[in-house]
């Protein structure tokens, strides 16, 4: 490998060639993709950081400066330092509330049928039995099975039970036959939830309980899992299996030296399942995560709370009427770390500083929410946080984890109470986009309604449709105002744009897609998220749910007057450079960043072309070198990205398959957004004012063309503007809600600030306002972060819930 490195005024930029030479035009055509375009081989190297005190003349720092705000250590408890740059009326009315001492909350005694088996909850304000993975039925007495499988159903078997390949002994029928699934199995297939686990003789083979034993007895022996990626390809007998991975090989996993036979073998397959420590057999359990891990009254299972005897709620926050309230788990390190008792819960709730909005959670049926959890597998699917082997706890980047997130803040929020008839708002937790990934398709069960995975968007309307009607017809909630006080999460990369018209006319959609119009067509170019493909209508003719599409239309993807963009989750670590986190600022060396997915191997579709645009007019212009403008992917453009975008002006908000987080990238690291996306509104752009730190151009061709004349058109002084309007919002792109985040965010700042010079330090504390508006904090906001934002929102809509 040789490289041919050409030195330009401002950066680097490295043609990466093969070893035969330069790459020439038959190779690239031999590299030419079915979709998308082919990448050229080049680096854009950017050289180090500077600090901006480096760069500051002396006798400007010398100049003493009132500093503004949260800056200093300590935030000014005005109204308008809280309310910069709101648009509207609704900041400034949650806090002037007046506060109040709440009622006890009402505690259920309805018996539930059988007892519910012994297997689920008891939830004692309904009387309805809530299951786990496995059970089923109005009792929990019902074997809902999810077997291991080589194959879906077929269109023809609409009446035939879900489809496994295992017999009797859990153990694949016919390791020869042909067909692959992701749960497909050559070990011990756990079927309450498509897991496959070691089998047949070895070691570390899985042994269930006995057949008589009790509801939640543990197995003899867990067993170590085997993941889609230790399908092995050759049986004992060299047979090639072609539902296999064909360089494994039976030895590898079932060998002396094997996988399931030694405890120190070669081959890898992971522990797979939340909980399951080294070495992976479930001889070394460790917490698994729970929505506020069962408020210390419960045992969690793969997501899924056992709750202890008398307490009930999907977090076993709540204990029947007429018996003692104990502590249960709560003293356990470290589940303080992570557990909030929810208020409303308490014999004598505290005081309501806030008194409202008061939120009602529903305790929706498992298989919405908690069930999906544990038919998960993998344990960093859906999560936003989870646990060590050592019951230590750490963050997670998931991008949709927001739908977890919500839900445990939701539970354990000031502001939820047990009484609907208090309540100004209804939220319905679901975990929709963990069931489009990893759920779906993995076995032939669960389905909305048909076994066509083709279509994602048929899944999750029928699952909403289904959660409405079990919500209108179970209780008075809904039809007492249509819905309108109802809140649903959208997460998808479309959002709500095929929601069931019943729920999305009247309900608040929270969602990070705000593509406004009532006409629409899908812009994925993820093909099973089209959801304006032709469905097989006559191929699936007797199955439920194929009439979705006309149930979802018309209406717009989202509706400002009712509906609101949120953020996305972000870790603290994802913008730890930023000088939000306390970071001394750097130089903002370069004029527009965007660094991630470019759409080479896409459809046109994927972003709108926008992507795709800008990438070939950034390199056929070579505006890296002319402009310091940086379009590409991460091999293009490596180093640290954190830091790329804490030196960046402008940086590029453009759509993916749909949403993408770059409004958050860009405003959490103090970059002036550029938004190139017609008719969608960025994160919370109905009530906070976007036009007072950020730049929208049009998406047509002339536009994006013309960028770099703009950009460098923009006066220092309208970028100093911008630049400290963003400073005055940048918390609200974040959520710092609860304890772990609280105290991760404080110990971040607390690293940031040891790992930095004093004198470094010092001095960009000391930075002059008008050279500068990115002084490094101290501390951070909490009461005005993206949670409290969506709280402070929902206050504010309070009255227009109660006339439509």
């Amino acid at each position: 490998m040789f490289r041919i490195v050409l030195v330009l005024c401002f950066y680097t930029l490295i043609y990466v060639n093969s070893e035969a030479g330069v790459l020439g035009k038959s190779e690239g055509a031999r590299r030419q993709l079915q979709f998308g375009f082919q990448v050229p081989s080049i680096q854009h190297v950017i050289p180090e950081k500077v600090y901006l005190t480096s760069r500051i003349p002396s006798d400007l720092m010398l100049e003493s400066g009132q500093l503004e705000g949260p800056r200093r250590g300590g935030h000014v408890d005005s109204l308008r330092w809280r309310c910069a740059m709101a648009r509207g009326t609704w900041c400034g009315q949650y806090r002037r509330q007046v506060s109040q001492l709440p009622r006890p909350a009402p505690r259920g005694f309805k018996e539930c049928p059988n007892q519910c088996s012994g297997w689920g909850n008891c939830n004692y304000d309904s009387g309805i039995c809530e299951c786990p993975a496995g059970r089923g039925g109005t009792d929990c007495g019902q074997d809902i099975k999810r077997p291991c499988t080589n194959r879906f159903r077929h269109p023809h078997e609409f009446n035939s039970p879900v489809v496994g390949h295992i017999g009797p002994d859990k153990h694949d029928l016919n390791p020869r036959a042909p067909g692959w699934q992701a749960s497909r199995c050559y070990g011990y297939c756990a079927d309450d939830i498509a897991l496959c686990i070691c089998g047949y003789n070895s070691t570390f083979r899985h042994i269930p309980a006995p057949p008589d034993a009790p509801p939640w007895s543990p197995p003899l022996q867990w067993g170590r899992p085997m993941t889609d990626s230790c399908m092995i390809g050759h049986d004992k007998d060299g047979t090639v299996l072609d539902w296999g991975r064909p360089y494994l090989k039976y030895e590898d996993i079932y060998g002396p030296n094997g996988w399931c036979n030694s405890r120190d073998s070669d081959m890898k397959c992971g522990c797979a399942w939340d909980g399951n420590g080294w070495p992976c057999d479930g001889s070394r359990l460790y917490e698994p995560f729970c929505v506020n891990q069962c408020t210390g009254h419960g045992d969690c299972y793969m997501g899924f709370c056992r709750c202890h005897p008398g307490w009930y709620g999907s977090d076993c926050s709540r204990k029947k009427a007429g018996m003692e309230i104990d502590e249960g788990f709560l003293r356990r390190p470290w589940l303080q770390k992570t557990v909030v008792v929810p208020p409303a819960s308490l014999p004598v709730p505290p005081v309501r500083v806030h008194p409202r909005p008061l939120i009602y959670v529903y305790d929706m049926p498992p298989v919405y929410h908690s069930r999906m959890l544990q038919y998960r597998i993998g344990a960093d699917a859906c999560m936003w946080r989870r646990f060590t082997e050592s019951n230590g706890t750490y963050l997670l980047s998931m991008t949709y984890s927001v739908e977890v997130y919500l839900h445990e803040m939701m539970l354990q929020s000031e502001h939820r109470t047990y009484d609907p008839e208090e309540a100004d708002f209804f939220y319905v937790p679901m975990y929709i986009t963990c069931y489009m990934w990893p759920v779906l398709g993995w076995a032939d069960f669960p389905w909305w309604h048909a076994p066509f995975a083709h279509s994602r968007p048929m899944h999750v309307a029928n699952m909403i449709l289904e959660a409405h009607e079990w919500l209108s017809t179970n209780f008075p909630w809904w039809n007492r105002r249509n819905g309108r006080d109802h809140i649903w999460l959208m997460a998808p990369d479309e959002g709500a744009c095929y929601m069931p018209s019943v729920v999305y006319n009247t309900s608040i959609i929270l969602t990070h897609w705000g593509r406004m119009g009532p006409e629409h067509k899908s812009g994925s170019a993820y093909e099973q998220d089209n959801y304006d493909m032709a469905m097989p209508l006559k191929m699936f003719a007797g199955w439920k749910g194929f009439d979705w599409v006309n149930k979802t239309r018309p209406h717009p993807c989202y509706d400002p007057e009712k509906d609101l963009v949120i953020p996305a989750f972000k870790s603290p670590q994802h913008f730890s450079a930023s000088p939000l986190l306390g970071t001394p600022p750097f130089e903002r060396d370069i004029l527009l960043y965007f660094r991630g997915d470019i759409g080479a191997g896409r459809r046109p579709e994927y972003s709108r072309g926008i992507r795709q645009k800008l990438f070939r007019l950034a390199h056929d212009g070579d505006w890296a070198t002319k402009y310091k403008i940086f379009i590409g992917t991460g091999e293009l453009i490596p180093g640290s990205y954190t830091e790329h975008l804490a030196r960046s002006k402008f940086c590029l908000v453009a759509p993916g398959d749909g949403w993408s987080p770059r409004a958050e990238d860009a405003v959490l690291h103090g970059c002036i957004p550029l938004v190139v996306m017609d008719q969608v509104h960025a994160v919370f752009e109905s009530i906070l004012s976007w036009e007072s730190f950020s730049v929208r151009i049009r998406e047509d061709d002339q536009a994006l063309a013309a960028i770099p004349e703009l950009l460098t058109g923009i006066s220092p002084e309208r970028v100093a503007k911008l630049q400290r309007n963003l400073v005055r919002v940048w918390h609200r792109f974040t959520y710092a809600t609860g304890p772990l985040l609280r105290q991760t965010y404080r110990d971040v700042l607390v690293r940031n600030a040891e790992v930095h010079p004093p004198a470094l330090l010092n001095a960009s504390y000391m930075l002059p306002p008008r050279v500068s508006p990115f002084r490094p904090n101290r501390d951070f906001p909490f009461e005005e972060d993206a949670f409290s934002t969506i709280i402070q929102w929902l206050y504010h809509k309070i009255n227009e819930t109660r006339h439509g």
